[in-house]
């Protein structure tokens, strides 16, 4: 077999995952998980996607699966703690890396799991809620679980459907848990695009960038931004399903400022939202207000974010304008799916 050769990106970023809320493990006792217990688990998982049995029923995944049939054979399986990506490296995606015992689970940004085929890796990663909001890895506290439980509110998913069910199945026979899809109301999606664009837009000392550093900071972080809107119309015209709007990244800025004024006027906080739709009710005469009116997705520079359960988010080189506000904002983007997982979002 080939060497292999760590992904030089957080694992995270550039990978679009199929969110689900998780209902507590219950793993049986006080003790963490860690990384001698996690690679039993690899083990248990490998047997089981190899034709073994689980609770005395075979359910490996045969070659009639197309989509496992293209990918090879089965090389490994790994189960391992994430770390904060402030902490992780490269090497932390080797198979070495599950030998480190010295990795606190309270330290880490929750678990990975990578099913390795010859063509092909999947990976769920299950995260914890653990930081609240914030972006200092000092201010960690940990809150007190119910005995014997450990909490994983959110997993993200890149794995062929047959592949998933069983490693949903897994979970739930090994942690008697409940897993489901996660999805989102179409006003989570335009307060998730607001707050990002608030969170980017303010310096390292908490204050409001200068309006030309802000533009810059947009410009080069959200670069262009797609809406895609569907349309409720149960006896319309099936040629109508969406429509895409697209925005040119020198455009956002002053849409941000215009929506501010409108904001001010009618005594709203949703300036990108609130400019926009204006402007297509202005030009279009369609009014994104309206309750038959959906945003389904929601893509730019940034992140992509669907109504139906789908996030990417994008890696960005370190040295860019507003590194430092874009990461403080991408953690509080996490945060906030996470909390939607839990179900203590207040956006409904």
């Amino acid at each position: 077999m080939a060497p292999e050769i760590p992904n030089q990106v957080y694992p995270l970023y550039n990978t679009t995952f199929s969110l689900y809320r998780l209902s507590p493990l219950h793993t049986g006792s006080n003790e963490t998980l860690s990384n001698s217990r996690l690679r039993e688990l690899a083990r248990q998982f490998h047997d089981i996607l190899a034709g073994e049995v689980l609770r005395g029923v075979r359910v490996g995944l045969g070659q009639e699966d197309d989509a496992l049939a293209r990918v090879g054979a089965l090389q490994t399986v790994t189960w391992r703690l994430l770390p904060e990506e402030e902490t992780w490296s490269a090497e932390d995606e080797t198979e070495m890396a599950n030998d480190d015992t010295t990795m606190s689970l309270a330290a880490c940004r929750g678990m990975i799991v990578t099913a390795t085929y010859e063509k092909m890796a999947y990976k769920v990663i299950l995260l914890r809620d653990e930081r609240g909001d914030y972006t200092d890895t000092s201010m960690v506290t940990l809150r007190a679980e119910t005995a014997g439980f450990q909490n994983f509110p959110l997993m993200l998913s890149r794995m062929p459907g047959s592949l998933r069910e069983v490693f949903v199945n897994f979970l739930v026979e090994t942690f008697d848990n409940r897993i489901s899809p996660l999805q989102f109301p179409s006003r989570y999606l335009i307060d998730t695009f607001e707050r990002y664009v608030a969170d980017i837009s303010m310096g390292e000392d908490g204050e409001p960038l200068d309006m030309i550093e802000r533009s810059r900071v947009l410009r080069n972080t959200i670069k262009e931004t797609l809406v895609v809107v569907g349309f409720d119309l149960p006896d319309g015209s099936a040629a109508l399903k969406t429509a895409e709007i697209n925005l040119a990244r020198e455009d956002l800025p002053r849409m941000i400022a215009r929506g501010k004024m409108i904001g001010r006027q009618e005594d709203t906080d949703s300036p990108f939202f609130d400019a926009l739709a204006t402007y297509i009710k202005g030009h279009l005469a369609l009014d994104l207000r309206h309750e038959k009116v959906k945003i389904l997705r929601i893509a730019c520079g940034a992140f992509v974010l669907g109504t139906e359960g789908k996030l990417k988010l994008t890696h960005m080189a370190g040295g860019e304008d507003g590194e430092s506000s874009r990461g403080a904002a991408t953690r509080r983007l996490l945060n906030g799916f996470i909390s939607h997982a839990a179900g203590s979002s207040s956006t409904t």
